[in-house]
């Protein structure tokens, strides 16, 4: 009875440090940094700086938490080394940047060569930053991954402040990546031996590998609204979309966290959970997921209202909609989760991909028919059926016992 007294305070404990570390850094980001650019910047320039920040938010958590999260798992069968990761991260982080450069030249969203090389190094530094908290994960210090937020938070600020002086947005973030990087490299060891591999190096590639694939489609479609909207409407879209969106997608981003605690526990144990813990799980992220849909019904109004006053007549109609689309995406990236645990990758990238699928033919053909309006539900019906899907792989593949 203590143990487990124990253990509950410990998780308590735990969520309570991952939450407060993220609630800072967006604190900091959506209270004080991106108002303060879209008033200095204008919506439509802002929605230029929102598509580069869109194939960032794409590639780098897909490349960073892909090999984060397979590094936790292959724990379990296989002695690596920190070299095999660090060596893949900066593999895929020179792919990736290659990408970036190419999406945003289509779009003339650089100006000159030293946006160019913004770009770049936002990119390596930002996929390293998503992996590097597996330092703490894997050591259950929950907290020094608060701490490693804190750092990331200041950095962001004394980026802002270069910004002010400079005029370039690209050291806001930069500085803030380089904060949290530097902090782990004196408080942790994943980056020491730094390129030394191991003869499991294939191994972890293929492993991550997977697991990317399944983390790109996931984040393409949680931010295929830069994409789509840019496209099919213009730029001050994007922004206008982002600002009601926002509490949700913050929620969308907390919930990370609590995702980490869960495979963290859930990984160290020799036997996998059954349906009805399963179950349990499914009707605590409904729960969950209903009480941050009447939170955000209720903020993301006066959130407008105070930090994007001049744009509440334009999008006020389509709070609810954005609102509902974004929790139903909390909920699946909750239960993907927890499946992740009990089931092989292929699976997972198969409902993905599926998913995308669907969402991309929704959004693009009701978006180039009904604008904004088809946009938010065509995302809302994808996400129904993303939701239903995942709960139904969960129910097959769980133990039954």
């Amino acid at each position: 009875m203590v143990t487990e007294k124990k253990k509950s305070k410990e998780v308590i404990t735990n969520t309570a440090y991952t939450m407060g570390g993220m609630l800072l850094m967006n604190g900091i980001l959506q209270i004080i940094i991106y108002p303060l650019l879209t008033r200095r910047m204008g919506s439509a320039s802002m929605g230029n700086v929102l598509y580069i920040m869109g194939l960032v938010a794409i590639i780098c958590p897909s490349i960073g938490q892909s090999l984060n999260t397979s590094r936790l798992v292959v724990r379990r069968e296989h002695e690596v080394s920190n070299g095999d990761y660090d060596s893949a991260l900066l593999l895929y982080g020179a792919v990736g940047s290659i990408i970036a450069l190419v999406a945003g030249y289509f779009y003339e969203s650089y100006t000159g060569i030293l946006s160019g090389i913004g770009v770049v190094l936002l990119i390596i530094l930002t996929v390293f930053r998503y992996y590097a908290d597996v330092e703490y994960r894997l050591n259950l210090n929950y907290k020094r991954y608060f701490i490693y937020y804190v750092f990331l938070s200041v950095g962001y600020l004394a980026g802002f402040g270069v910004y002010y002086l400079t005029g370039s947005w690209y050291p806001v973030f930069i500085l803030g990546e380089s904060a949290a990087l530097a902090y782990v490299a004196f408080s942790g060891e994943v980056f020491h031996n730094f390129l030394s591999r191991s003869e499991k190096f294939p191994i972890v590639m293929s492993k991550g590998t997977i697991l990317m694939l399944s983390y790109i489609i996931t984040n393409t479609t949680l931010n295929i609204d830069r994409l789509v909207l840019r496209s099919l409407i213009d730029s001050t879209a994007v922004t206008q979309y982002y600002v009601i969106s926002l509490i949700g997608k913050t929620l969308v981003l907390l919930i990370a966290p609590v995702n980490t605690i869960i495979i963290s526990y859930l990984t160290r144990k020799e036997k996998t959970i059954n349906r009805k813990q399963f179950l349990l799980f499914v009707g605590t992220g409904l729960g969950v997921s209903l009480v941050f849909f009447l939170a955000c019904q209720i903020v993301t109004p006066l959130f407008v209202k105070i930090f994007y006053g001049e744009m509440y007549e334009q999008v006020h109609m389509y709070i609810t909609g954005a609102n509902l689309t974004q929790i139903l995406g909390l909920l699946s990236a909750f239960l993907f989760i927890v499946v992740l645990t009990f089931t092989s990758e292929k699976w997972q990238l198969i409902l993905q991909v599926g998913h995308l699928i669907v969402l991309l033919v929704l959004v693009v053909a009701c978006t180039a028919s009904y604008g904004m309006n088809g946009f938010i539900y065509a995302n809302m019906t994808a996400n129904v059926l993303r939701v239903l899907a995942v709960i139904g792989l969960g129910l097959w593949k769980v133990r039954k016992e």
